[in-house]
């Protein structure tokens, strides 16, 4: 739970709480039987969905951006959008598709809604514009009421889903609305017979989808997890829709419902349906599931020859209270219950359950951490000729699993340590009672159950290495690191000694970019320190600048954005600085500042990056590229 978070359910612990009950055998089973999918148009091309694609490689080929010309990067258009922007934009067929998570130009002129805006790269200029209201419904935690997913683009639709709990699908020339499928209440014309809006009346917060959706290999089906990880009364699904109408195909329900057991898909919480029976093929569990959370944050991963969705979870709900004392022989609630703090396969025509991981307490950094969601997505790669799924968790630690089993093949903690293995007191503090005196000792942090606020929060890019002379280039994983920068236990990471994005080789996660030979040891290459000129940026330059963002690789050039809200480009050999700008300003805070760019996308010679800053409505994308002539996106 962020510090945003926390402050809000501080003012909610008088809520009352569901009684609670025995959790006996589910009803009825679920059909497994897969219906028959409705045809689709193709799929996208060029960055048409989250991180390029279904298994979020995050890497790009067809473009001549490369370390040669990176530095010839320049600012193309700076937009403004209406509002704020936490995603990140989708970009193919010569324009720009991105979100607004709170849209100032609502018809009401309350702001209180959110809009989706399509823009030609060759001229900035806004073409189309979709919005929606709110009216008197709620806005998410963060007070966020538009959307923080990046569209899925195919052939003639657009696809996302928003934080007022309704899946859009809309015409990609004119953004009219197709169809919409409410995932918060019962929406029958689409076979949706889920209500969940437990605790929302109690001042909980509803549940929203930050989840971007992915498509199978077909186009026909898409996936998406809808919940609230934060609402301990609230239960958390992942759906499959058919792309073509929005139907629910089938429902998975991630909080687990009995302790020996798995979920089966399509059986459904009795309190979340108020409808029983439910339409075929859903059934009802009579009782309540052994614990609540575990919502799917992140975007979900497929794998086209499996046919296998890989879906990351949240904390459980309740979280964990910090009852634990050092020398216990139990970390603080650790392993949490259920399917929590993890990644969830499942099958992707019906639902089934697969296979779990669970990120194990001793990948900690500390003994003390003890909220450790996972708000990465997965990526799917090639692993020296075998397929694997890589993983990054907020407790700072990288997980390389084998994709069939989710059995672990090899993790490394990536935030850093001293020489000699001691942790380093100003990485990952756990202050006592929320006190801001940032001179925290190992000691005490290590006596105190708190949140990793400075390990990953978003997906790592993968590049697949490069067999070209001179030089051999391993494969590699760009992971950020640092999460956001507001909180006051850690507002920002300590970035005199974290990198902001790590850069590992894929075959044994040792470093793949030159160390100065420090205690602790930091990147030669990615920063430029120029004191007779005042010019300091890239790593281990500005105060709390942290990596909350999900990197992306062109060629040989790997972008990463930072809280900082600027964007930089490194030679993916050895971390070399080759480009960077700053997009805008922090806001105020009393923390030293707010503000988000949570990514940049790549398509041909454009990267297009949104943020959220101070001014400008809140938010702004900018559209850079190589100098003209330019090839088309």
């Amino acid at each position: 739970m962020d510090k945003k978070s926390e402050i809000a359910l501080e003012r909610r612990r008088s809520a009352p709480q569901p009684e609670e009950s025995s959790s006996p055998a589910p009803t009825a089973t679920a059909t497994l039987e897969a219906p028959p999918p409705t045809p689709a148009a193709p799929l996208g091309d060029g960055w048409w969905m989250y991180h390029g694609g279904p298994q979020h490689g995050g890497y790009v080929s067809d473009s001549d951006i490369t370390a040669a010309n990176a530095a010839q990067l320049q600012t193309l258009y700076t937009i403004q959008l209406g509002g704020p922007v936490l995603s990140v934009p989708a970009v193919t067929d010569g324009f720009v598709y991105v979100g607004v998570a709170n849209y100032h130009d609502t018809q009401d002129g309350t702001g209180n809604g959110g809009a989706l805006h399509k823009i030609e790269l060759a001229s900035g200029t806004i073409v189309a514009t979709f919005s929606w209201n709110l009216g008197q419904d709620n806005e998410d935690i963060h007070s966020f009421t538009g959307m923080g997913t990046t569209p899925a683009v195919t052939s003639d639709r657009v696809y996302f889903g928003a934080f007022n709990g309704k899946f859009y699908c809309l015409d990609k020339e004119t953004l009219n609305l197709v169809w919409s499928t409410d995932l918060r209440n019962p929406d029958t014309k689409h076979n949706q017979p889920v209500s969940n809006i437990n605790g929302v009346a109690a001042g909980y917060p509803p549940a929203v989808m930050w989840s971007s959706p992915v498509f199978n290999a077909d186009g026909s089906r898409l996936y998406v997890g809808c919940g609230e990880g934060e609402n301990p009364q609230m239960y958390s699904f992942v759906f499959c829709l058919d792309a073509a109408s929005g139907d629910v195909v089938w429902i998975y329900c991630t909080n687990l419902f009995c302790t020996n057991d798995v979920n089966a898909p399509n059986v459904l919480p009795e309190q979340a349906v108020p409808v029983i029976p439910p339409p075929a093929p859903f059934s009802i569990f009579k009782g309540e599931p052994i614990v609540m959370g575990c919502s799917v944050w992140g975007s979900i991963a497929y794998d086209a020859e499996s046919d296998r969705i890989y879906c990351p979870t949240g904390n459980q709900q309740p979280e964990p209270d910090g009852n634990w004392q050092p020398g216990q022989p139990v970390k603080p609630e650790l392993p949490s219950p259920g399917f929590s703090n993890g990644l969830l396969s499942l099958d992707a025509a019906t639902g089934q359950f697969h296979a779990f991981f669970q990120v194990p307490p001793d990948s900690n950094y500390r003994d003390s951490d003890f909220d450790i969601d996972v708000g990465s997505s997965p990526v799917i790669f090639d692993d020296a000729g075998q397929k694997a799924v890589a993983i990054p968790c907020k407790n700072g630690s990288l997980f390389i699993l084998d994709p069939d089993t989710l059995t672990l093949r090899r993790t490394r903690q990536l935030l850093p340590k001293m020489n000699d293995g001691t942790q380093i007191p100003t990485v990952d503090p756990h202050p006592v009672d929320s006190n801001l005196d940032p001179h925290v000792s190992n000691d005490v942090s290590n006596a105190t159950p708190g949140e990793n606020y400075s390990g990953a929060f978003n997906t790592p890019a993968f590049y697949p290495g490069s067999d070209d002379n001179p030089q051999t280039i391993s494969p590699r994983i760009f992971v950020a690191l640092g999460g956001p920068n507001y909180h006051s236990p850690s507002p920002g990471i300590d970035y005199e000694t974290t990198p902001f994005m790590r850069a590992v080789d894929a075959a044994t996660l040792d470093d793949a970019w030159p160390l100065d030979g420090g205690d602790p040891p930091k990147y030669t290459k990615p920063f430029i320190h120029d004191d007779a000129n005042g010019i300091y940026a890239g790593m281990y330059q500005t105060a709390g600048e942290s990596g909350l963002s999900s990197p992306a690789v062109v060629n040989d050039v790997v972008v990463c954005t930072t809280s900082k809200i600027s964007i930089y480009a490194f030679d993916v050999r050895d971390g070399t600085l080759l480009w960077h700008d700053d997009m805008g300003m922090q806001t105020d805070g009393y923390n030293g500042g707010y503000g988000y760019c949570l990514g940049a996308a790549v398509c041909k010679n454009y990267v297009v990056a949104g943020a959220l800053v101070f001014g400008r409505d809140g938010g702004v994308l900018r559209i850079y590229g190589l100098p003209t002539p330019q090839a088309s996106a």
